[in-house]
Formats: C-alpha cells, sequence, structure tokens
C-alpha cells in the first residue's frame, strides 16, 4: 500500500510508552512524517497530555502495559469526553481480553511487537484517509446544513410523497400561508392552487416527477385567509436508497408582491399611453382649427387678389379704348392741320379752330384722365401688393408654427399643405408682378416718370 505524505502531514499524534529507547527512537521516526508527536511515559502523564492538547490530536499510539496506569484505562478516561480520536495499541501479547476491550473503546488497530514500522504507517495511513472523508463529510455538511438555513429563511421547502401528499413543510411556507404544519401535513398539494389555476398544471407536474423529470413554472396558491400567492416553483423528484422515486421536493419564492408591482407599473404605462393619445387627439383637433383658420385666410386673401385683378383688367380695357379715342381725335387734327386752304373754302375759319380748341382740351382731358387712372391702379396695385406680402408672410409664419408643433400628428400632411400653400403665395405674388409689368408696358416712359417723379 502506498502511503500519502500529505494526509499524514496533516495527523497530530500522541505516542504513549514506558520504555524510553523505544519512546525516543519512534518519536524520532514519527516526526518525520507527520505534523506533530506529543509523547508521554504512562497512562498517566498520557490523560495529562491528551487533556491540555486535544483538539489537535487526531490518533494516539500508546502501550498497553505501563506503569501507574494501563493504556486501556487511560482510553477508557479519554472516552468519557472523547469519542472520536483515534486509538492504535502496541503489545507483546495476544490476550483476548484485550481485544475484547479494544473493540468497545473503539480501538483502530493494535500492532504487535517488536514494531513493524512499514506496518504501523500503513495502519495509520488507512486512519488518516478514513479522518480526511470524516472531515470532508463533515465540512460538506455543514455547508448543507447552512445552505438548508439560507433555504428555510427565505425559500418554501415542501416535501411530498409519491402520490404528491405533503410529508414536509417548512416554517417559512407556514409564516406566509399561515397555514401550520399540523394542517398541511397529509393533504395533497394539489389542494393548495388558487381557484383559477387549472388542475392540468398539476397533473403535468406529477407526471413530469413520475418521469423522474424537474418541473418548473409559476403557481397560484392560496393562504389560510385564502388570498392569492404567487410563487416561482421548482419541483423534482426524490430518490429512496435504491434509486427509486418515492416523492418530491418543491422549492418556490414568493414573487406575489414583484408581479403585483409589475402590474402597477403596466396598468401606469396603460394610462400614460391613454392620455398621451387623448392630448395628442385634442391637439390634433386645435392644430386642424388653426390650419382651417389659415386655409380661411389665404382664400380670403386669393379672392381679393382676384378682384383686384378683375378691376385692373377693367383699367387696362378702359386705357386701351382711351388711347383708341386718342388716336382717332389726333388722327383728326392732323388731318384738318395738313387740309390745304383750297379744301377749306367756304368753311368757317372760326369754327375750324373752335373745334380745333375743343379737340386739344379733349385730348388734355383724356390724357388727364389715362394718367390719373393709371397712377391709381399703380398706387393700388402696389399697397395691394404690399399688403398681400405681408399677410402672405404672416401666413407662412403661421404655418411654419403649426408645422412645428404639428409635425408628431400628422406631418406628411401638413408638409404637403403647407408646401401647396407656399406654391399658391408664390403664384399669386408673380401674377401681381405680372400684372404691373403689364400696367407699364401700356404707359410711355415720359408718362412713368411723371407718375414715379410727381412732375
Amino acid at each position: 500500500m502506498s502511503l500519502d505524505k500529505t494526509l499524514l502531514k496533516e495527523i497530530t499524534i500522541l505516542y504513549v510508552e514506558d520504555d524510553d529507547l523505544m519512546r525516543t527512537e519512534l518519536a524520532s521516526l514519527l516526526t518525520n512524517f507527520f505534523s506533530q508527536v506529543f509523547c508521554a511515559s504512562n497512562g498517566v502523564m498520557g490523560l495529562e497530555v491528551f487533556k491540555k492538547n486535544h483538539k489537535k490530536i487526531d490518533l494516539i499510539i500508546s502501550d498497553i502495559n505501563m506503569p501507574k496506569m494501563s493504556g486501556i484505562d487511560m482510553i477508557k478516561e479519554i472516552r468519557n469526553f472523547d469519542k472520536e480520536v483515534g486509538v492504535i495499541f502496541s503489545t507483546a501479547y495476544s490476550d483476548k481480553e484485550f481485544l475484547i476491550d479494544s473493540i468497545k473503546l473503539k480501538v483502530v488497530n493494535y500492532i504487535v511487537k517488536p514494531i513493524d514500522i512499514r506496518a504501523l504507517l500503513e495502519s495509520i495511513s488507512e486512519f488518516a484517509e478514513h479522518l480526511s472523508s470524516k472531515k470532508i463529510i463533515k465540512t460538506k455538511n455543514k455547508e448543507l446544513s447552512l445552505y438548508k438555513e439560507a433555504i428555510d429563511v427565505n425559500s418554501i421547502v415542501i416535501k411530498t410523497d409519491i402520490q404528491m401528499n405533503i410529508t414536509y413543510v417548512n416554517s417559512h411556507f407556514c409564516k406566509i400561508s399561515g397555514f401550520s404544519k399540523t394542517e398541511l401535513i397529509g393533504k395533497e398539494f394539489s389542494s393548495l392552487k388558487y381557484h383559477d389555476m387549472n388542475i392540468k398544471i398539476y397533473n403535468n407536474m406529477f407526471a413530469k416527477i413520475l418521469d423522474n423529470k424537474m418541473w418548473k413554472g409559476k403557481l397560484k396558491q392560496i393562504t389560510k385567509d385564502n388570498n392569492i400567492l404567487i410563487l416561482d416553483s421548482s419541483i423534482i423528484p426524490s430518490h429512496d436508497e435504491d434509486g427509486n422515486i418515492n416523492g418530491s421536493m418543491i422549492i418556490q419564492s414568493d414573487i406575489t408582491q414583484d408581479i403585483k408591482k409589475q402590474k402597477e407599473v403596466e396598468v401606469a404605462l396603460m394610462k400614460e399611453k391613454s392620455d398621451i393619445f387623448i392630448r395628442t387627439k385634442e391637439t390634433f383637433a386645435k392644430n386642424n382649427v388653426q390650419i382651417n383658420e389659415l386655409e380661411n385666410q389665404v382664400k380670403q386673401l386669393f379672392d381679393e387678389l382676384r378682384k383686384t385683378e378683375l378691376d385692373n383688367e377693367k383699367y387696362l380695357k378702359l386705357l386701351d379704348k382711351y388711347k383708341d379715342d386718342i388716336k382717332i381725335l389726333t388722327s383728326k387734327v392732323n388731318k384738318y392741320e395738313k387740309s390745304e386752304i383750297s379744301d377749306i373754302k367756304g368753311i368757317d375759319v372760326l369754327k375750324i379752330q373752335k373745334d380745333n380748341a375743343n379737340l386739344k382740351i379733349e385730348i388734355k382731358r383724356l390724357r388727364d384722365n389715362m394718367e390719373k387712372l393709371i397712377l391709381n391702379s399703380q398706387k393700388k396695385v402696389s399697397q395691394l401688393r404690399t399688403a398681400s406680402s405681408l399677410e402672405v408672410e404672416h401666413l407662412e409664419k403661421e404655418l411654419k408654427k403649426v408645422k412645428s408643433t404639428h409635425t408628431s400628428v400628422d406631418k406628411k400632411v401638413l408638409l404637403e399643405k403647407v408646401k401647396y400653400w407656399e406654391e399658391k403665395a408664390k403664384e399669386k405674388r408673380d401674377r401681381i408682378e405680372d400684372l404691373e409689368k403689364r400696367v407699364m408696358s401700356l404707359v410711355d416712359s415720359k408718362t412713368l416718370s411723371k407718375i414715379y417723379n410727381g412732375k
């Protein structure tokens, strides 16, 4: 058997031997293998050393026959307060009485003198492995105990038999449900379901357990006061020593408040969305009213522009008539001026002169009327153009303002409307400018100079 020196180095030994030479030699040898070696020359000293260092000592190697107190009596005393420390007896005798006492005192082994060092180390090595396993198990059990305590404090633990009848519940479940353990033990687990839970869920759960599979999900269970508990649940099959399924273990976390808070948040979000929708609808209606008002104002402006255009057309027609009249009169005057004397015999010269004078007055009157008409027309066009430009600019600003506040409602439609009315406004401005050019084209430079320079 190979020796695990690492395990041996973790062992502390008490060696009790009345033979000084043997004790000294073996202790010196053992020191090379073990963490620490305490020595004593008889049972009384051995008991005293152990009492002082019993928390450190893992194994006692002791002779049986010693003065003052035998090894058997020493171990009997030690067993009164320490049931676990390992013991190996060394003896020169194979006495059955010693063997019976050794069994009663839970002795690990015994070595016949003279001691075979190899056999002793192998025996101690076996003990060290056993001790190491015990320490590991003890540590794991301690960890499991802490885990169980943590689970019991924060989680619900329920155990059932193979028929899903409750066999165990922890205090945490009793605390939050209001049931006592007596009220729960023996009940079917499904009897705790909330009234709106489908029994098929529990049937599916039971089938999973019988199939040696875990079931996970949320369960709604009742409290003693018939209130609801929402529990995040994990259910695993439990087994007997032969590996057969003998029931289940249920671990649950109470998420009732979390679900309630989540629903409250969802309701608040729905209310906020509803409020936003209502506000948007109101804003949409308000903006539509503003848009309609602006459209009506633009329409009125265009109607006025159209009326002005019609008036200007009348003025232009009247101007054309005056021009024709002037041409006719001018032609007549020229005709009279160019007529030879011979052609005007018998005509009353005074009458002709009078007619000429009347014609000149009429021509002057017509010219004055025409200039006046052109001047008035120009003023009206200028005033209308200025007013229209200001009104269009104002409307464009209003439209821009509406556009900026209304983009989230129906941006595309609003932009198309704005674009349409901007084009209409531009078209009207172009028509006014065209009208102005047409008026200008009907008047000679002299008249224009007179109109604009006041001469």
